[in-house]
């Protein structure tokens, strides 16, 4: 879903603020969808932006992201859904948290999903 000038304005600007964007990064693209941890789901704007993945939802915001593409460290197809996951729009993104060097798993949940793991492969250097 592409943003007009006026909401990528708007989203920089907040983005920024929350410490998610640095003041040169842009935001590249945009689609709205899911975050699914242990049985719940978050619905929100994951955005990919010059430097990061980032993922904003929910109301108090608990489960936002923003990973840096060279912290990608693996991409995978997954099934995503409630007591049994049989829905195939989901990513395991699996990241390095850069202060402790610990794995970290996102389970994002987006339409068109092949088109956006190649797109992070692209970014992530996989």
């Amino acid at each position: 879903m592409k943003l007009n000038a006026n909401d990528v304005a708007k989203w920089e600007k907040s983005l920024r603020e929350a410490e998610y964007m640095s003041e040169d990064d842009h935001i590249m693209e945009h689609t709205k969808g899911d975050l699914w941890e242990m049985m719940s789901q978050t619905r929100g704007n994951f955005f990919f932006t010059n430097e990061k993945f980032i993922f904003v939802g929910g109301l108090l915001g608990a489960s936002n992201f923003a990973v840096k593409y060279s912290d990608i460290k693996e991409l995978k197809p997954v099934n995503v859904g409630g007591l049994i996951p049989v829905i195939p729009t989901g990513i395991m993104v699996i990241c390095q948290n850069p202060e402790n060097g610990k794995a970290v798993k996102h389970k994002c949940s987006i339409m068109k999903r092949k088109e956006w793991i190649e797109y992070l492969k692209g970014k992530a250097g996989l």
